[in-house]
């Protein structure tokens, strides 16, 4: 496995309607170095520790995974409970605000380029929270020795986890 980057090097920034901050793990140019046969995506890692409305993001498949605390999120007018275990995806352009939060925590948020000019068949990325042995990329959940949380490693054929390591799988 090889660390492509870690939440602890780098400069959190306001989100772009400036209601909260985000941590980027991969841009969206560092995403087409890293996966040039991928449609383009983004990688974050939000704090979430008031209710607020999310940015929106035209053109972009977004997936949302909160850690640590379970969330509800209103999505276009609907409210959607949304724990650790599961991720809430949404489209970018839909109306979506954080209503519910019991503590504050962070949120993985996965973002790809949805673009209908690139053709079928360039695929997206895909985040789930079930490692099936297979995956291109994944980031830890927890802090547990030898890897600090919030850390993306990118995987190679051979690679296997650690059972007592809580990861976000990218395939």
């Amino acid at each position: 496995m090889r660390v492509i980057t870690s939440f602890d090097d780098l400069e959190p920034v306001p989100w772009a309607n400036g209601a909260g901050e985000t941590t980027e793990l991969v841009s969206l140019t560092d995403s087409q170095v890293l996966t040039p046969a991928l449609r383009r995506w983004r990688l974050s890692i939000a704090r979430l520790d008031r209710p607020a409305e999310f940015s929106p993001m035209p053109g972009m498949a977004r997936t949302f995974l909160p850690t640590g605390a379970e969330v509800v999120l209103e999505i276009d007018g609907h409210r959607h409970p949304v724990t650790p275990a599961e991720p809430a995806l949404f489209r970018g352009e839909q109306k979506v605000s954080l209503v519910g939060l019991g503590a504050p925590c962070f949120a993985l948020n996965l973002m790809v380029e949805i673009n209908k000019r690139l053709g079928s068949g360039q695929r997206g990325l895909e985040l789930s929270t079930r490692f099936t042995g297979t995956g291109l990329f994944a980031v830890t959940l927890d802090s547990v020795p030898g890897y600090p949380r919030f850390q993306l490693l990118e995987f190679e054929e051979s690679d296997v986890l650690p059972d007592h390591l809580g990861v976000a799988v990218l395939h």
